[in-house]
């Protein structure tokens, strides 16, 4: 397959699932929205009906003694021909008084769960068939006497969304077949010059491969309009003389007869596996990305956008019987009330109270913008609240924006009331898919990125980067080394005669000599960082689906752990997942040297496949603990295996670099997980994020057997001992960065982002998918900060300031959730922490690796990197859990402001330390 259609089918097959991700995100925004929407609605229906029930339950006497309940209740139900059942039962589940004849004695379990963590009086679920409110009958000390439940039939709720649903697939068909022939005619034009040179280059090969000694060799080819390839040709061309005359030569030198005997003989070769490693990037593949990327995401941010402005209108217009619905409900809200005080003989004019009653109104329902009590008799209003508000935008335009509902005496009407919608309301309903399409740009910007990258390097860059490797020692007289057999690219295959040349020296030298047999070529084995990109990021992104609602979901499962602590319990999946790491960690390197990178990586993927099948399943804490901690060894050995292969690659010089760009892929799938994950679990559920978790974790691991180059097989490294983990601890400049830097920065991604994050945010009222969004921010700011930051700073400031700046920012942010606990403040927080982070994570590691090369020489970079990662991560667990622990007796806001106090502490110590005993890193 050609370059062009290799790429082409690549960036397609991105273009699809960007289009898919914001069609289903979309989808399910507006599911989860309209639903909401209902809900509320419904809380109207139900807080009116609870009114009726209040003067019966303040004067002390039952629920069960109102007389004409039915008679109200069904005047409740006439509301909505979709409203199936209202009840009102006691705080037991215990159904008093219903609109059916064949009811239950109690609520369902779901329901009786829900009005047990109830807050502020009312509560609302969604199951598959019923959408369901319910608002409490309170006592005038504030107490509930019952609760009023009003359940709503979701079939019309179905049939819409299912409109919707088949109407953007549809255009999501249509976008991507005509997006995906512009990326091909894009496509060609910008790698025109490259297959034209790629061609060049193939021809080439193919006259040396016919060339006989003696023959003179053919001309340089024209490499003008060959693009990339236009200054490499002329270079190849010099290599490929050099090669063949030093190949002539050697064949010269053998004995004549002998070479005639055995030019037929078949003598099977033992290739020696021998690892050839490379720089991150090369010049071409760096020349090629900045070329083809921007164009690509050019292309992909107007499929998205377009996509995304259709969607828009078809949500919005999908909203607008809701909004009429909900004009008419709340006015006759209003009318019904008014009219109760007109019929029990108050006059119009002596109304006092209806201005407050207005303005309250207005503050509980925000769809509303102006209420008034309009007299034929009289040219100003009666009584009116709120204001007239115009549309901000022509593009969005209310369906019904004013309703009227006549207020009428025993002589006859007497006056109206007006209503008028908030034309912004709706709009702000869908500012989060807004905020979705926005995500999905920056999704597909960082996937275009990685996929476009390794794209180009299995095709192009890889195989060129062989040949010049092979053809510079074929080129200085060396024939001891071959490619794979294994032909994976146009170029490998129009270069196998190189290696055949090997091949032929070997068997005529083997022919010529006695024992002892001269040693067989080489298999030349290629390792890039670009082979693990994408399994890094399909790792992260699978991994961190979960992380905007663990925490809460598991509150919500059954805990037979009732002897511990229920705050301790939230937090014991996350401190299972950490432990596991701990354990996995030391494993990587002893296990890689005896597996090889592809099979442990495989491994990895199979246990992160079974332990998110698991927790799909898992209906109690225990079994979540258990789960979530198979995912974390599965985690902590593909991380690790990924990172040790960055660092087995790369050369010394650009280990900071390649560390960069391996946490920048890295981050880059943990961003896209924890903004997808949320938003999914919010509509669909648990169980099928972990579900979608599983089958990322899969083709991670298909694409790392794929991509990874088969390791040679290396001694065996032992286990490290705990005692060998320990060791480093007598170094002081060790032991300073463990406690005062690794520790608390790891506790202040784990009892933070990962744990108190999800619990604050959910108690200031935000759901699944809000916390994801927030989340998010963090791996977004580590995915664009980390591979920056040591090309501005790594000239300016040294590692361990970088590392002080960046714990003094995060514990500032931390501080301001206490000091202004609320939405903006945990916001900001993310934010602070994320940049904070990003100024941490490679300094520490790049300081670790620079002691195991000086002071910790002898327990050497294995043990020293090993040490480290079990030293913070048992910090971190010990931290969470204490964190845990503070937040169940003081609250979220202590919590955070505990953690934020351990940064500045540690960032303090280890720059007063430093300043003090001039410590060098």
């Amino acid at each position: 397959m050609s370059i062009l259609w290799r790429t082409w089918l690549s960036v397609t097959s991105i273009l699809g699932l960007v289009l898919a991700i914001l069609s289903m995100l979309a989808t399910l925004q507006h599911n989860a929205t309209l639903a909401d929407l209902l809900k509320q609605r419904l809380s109207v229906v139900a807080q009116s009906t609870a009114g009726a029930f209040r003067p019966i339950v303040n004067i002390g006497l039952p629920l069960s003694m109102l007389r004409n309940a039915r008679q109200v209740l069904d005047h409740a139900r006439a509301e909505d021909a979709n409203i199936d059942q209202i009840h009102v039962i006691e705080n037991d589940g215990a159904i008093i008084h219903s609109t059916s004849q064949a009811r239950a004695a109690y609520v369902s379990a779901t329901m009786q769960q829900a009005m047990r963590f109830a807050e502020a009086g009312s509560w609302s679920i969604e199951t598959e068939a019923d959408l369901i409110s319910a608002v409490s009958i309170q006592r005038r000390d504030g107490t509930a006497a019952g609760w009023v439940v009003v359940i709503y039939t979701k079939e019309a709720f179905n049939r819409a969304t299912d409109l919707l649903q088949q109407r953007i697939i549809n255009t999501t068909l249509l976008a991507w077949a005509a997006f995906s022939a512009f990326a091909w005619c894009l496509l060609r034009v910008q790698l025109g010059g490259a297959i034209k040179g790629f061609s060049q280059i193939k021809q080439l090969l193919s006259l040396f491969s016919q060339l006989s000694p003696g023959s003179p060799p053919p001309s340089v080819p024209d490499a003008r309009g060959c693009g990339f390839f236009t200054d490499e040709i002329p270079s190849l061309h010099s290599k490929l003389i050099q090669a063949a005359q030093r190949y002539h030569s050697a064949l010269s030198g053998l004995d004549a007869d002998n070479k005639t005997a055995t030019t037929g003989q078949t003598l099977d070769i033992a290739r020696v596996p021998l690892m050839v490693k490379q720089a991150p990037d090369s010049s071409l593949a760096r020349a090629i990305s900045r070329r083809l990327v921007p164009g690509l995401v050019l292309l992909l941010l107007a499929a998205v956008l377009l996509q995304g402005w259709y969607i828009y209108s078809q949500v919005r217009a999908s909203f607008e019987p809701e909004q009429t619905a909900r004009l008419e409900l709340i006015g006759s809200v209003a009318n019904s009330n008014i009219q109760r005080a007109i019929s029990a003989g108050i006059p119009l004019e002596a109304l006092v109270g209806v201005s407050r009653y207005f303005d309250e109104l207005l503050d509980q329902f925000p769809e509303v913008s102006y209420l008034a009590i309009i007299s034929p008799q009289k040219s100003l209003p009666v009584f009116q609240a709120g204001a007239h508000t115009a549309p901000s935008s022509p593009f969005w335009r209310t369906q019904q924006d004013r309703s009227s509902f006549p207020i009428s005496d025993a002589t006859g009407k007497i006056g109206q009331i007006v209503i008028e919608a908030n034309p912004h309301y709706f709009a702000m309903q869908l500012r989060f898919l807004i905020l979705d399409l926005a995500v999905v740009v920056l999704v597909a910007a960082l996937l275009a990125y990685q996929v476009v990258i390794v794209t180009l390097s299995f095709s192009m860059t890889g195989p060129f980067n062989r040949l010049n490797h092979l053809l510079n020692l074929q080129a200085a007289g060396d024939f001891s080394s071959g490619l794979s057999g294994r032909r994976n690219s146009e170029l490998d295959r129009a270069a196998a005669f190189l290696s055949e040349r090997a091949d032929t020296l070997y068997r005529m030298h083997a022919a010529t000599c006695d024992k002892p047999k001269p040693p067989s070529p080489k298999l030349l084995q290629f390792a890039y960082l670009n082979d693990i990109r994408l399994p890094v990021f399909l790792f992260g992104l699978a991994d961190a689906l979960s992380i905007s609602f663990l925490p809460v979901y598991t509150r919500s499962v059954e805990n037979p752990l009732q002897w511990i602590d229920p705050g301790v319990v939230l937090s014991l999946p996350l401190a299972g997942y950490l432990l596991a790491t701990i354990l996995g960690a030391p494993l990587v390197r002893p296990l890689n040297s005896r597996w090889g990178s592809r099979r442990l990586l495989l491994v990895s993927a199979l246990l992160i496949v079974a332990a998110n099948l698991g927790l799909s399943l898992a209906t109690t804490t225990v079994t979540l603990i258990l789960f979530r901690t198979i995912s974390g060894l599965g985690y902590a050995i593909s991380t690790h295996a990924c990172q040790d292969y960055v660092l087995d690659v790369v050369t010394p010089e650009v280990r900071g670099r390649s560390l960069g760009l391996f946490t920048s892929a890295l981050f880059g799938g943990i961003f896209t997980g924890a903004a997808a994950g949320g938003i999914i679990a919010d509509r669909s559920g648990a169980p099928t994020v972990f579900l979608l978790g599983s089958g990322l974790a899969l083709l991670a691991g298909a694409l790392a057997w794929l991509l990874l180059p088969r390791h040679p097989r290396t001694q065996a490294e032992p286990i490290p001992r705990l005692r060998d983990l320990i060791l480093p601890l007598r170094s002081a400049r060790f032991s300073l960065l463990v406690f005062t830097l690794a520790i608390p920065s790891n506790v202040m991604i784990q009892a933070f982002i990962a744990f108190l994050v999800a619990l604050q945010l959910d108690a200031l009222g935000a759901s699944a998918a809000d916390v994801s969004r927030v989340v998010m921010l963090y791996f977004l700011l580590v995915a664009i900060v980390v591979p920056v930051a040591p090309r501005l700073l790594d000239g300016v400031m040294a590692k361990s300031s970088q590392a002080i700046t960046g714990t003094l920012i995060a514990a500032t942010a931390l501080a301001t959730t206490f000091i202004w606990p609320s939405y903006w403040a945990m916001v900001a927080a993310v934010t602070g922490v994320g940049l904070g982070q990003s100024l941490i994570r490679d300094p520490e590691v790049s300081i670790a690796m620079g002691l195991a090369e000086t002071e910790l020489s002898v327990p050497g970079r294995d043990t020293v990197l090993s040490s480290l990662r079990v030293l913070e991560r048992t910090g971190s667990i010990l931290g969470l859990i204490l964190i845990a622990f503070v937040a169940s007796l003081a609250g979220y806001p202590v919590a955070i402001a505990a953690i934020s106090v351990w940064l500045f502490t540690g960032g303090l110590i280890l720059l007063i330390v430093r300043s003090r005993y001039r410590l060098s890193y």
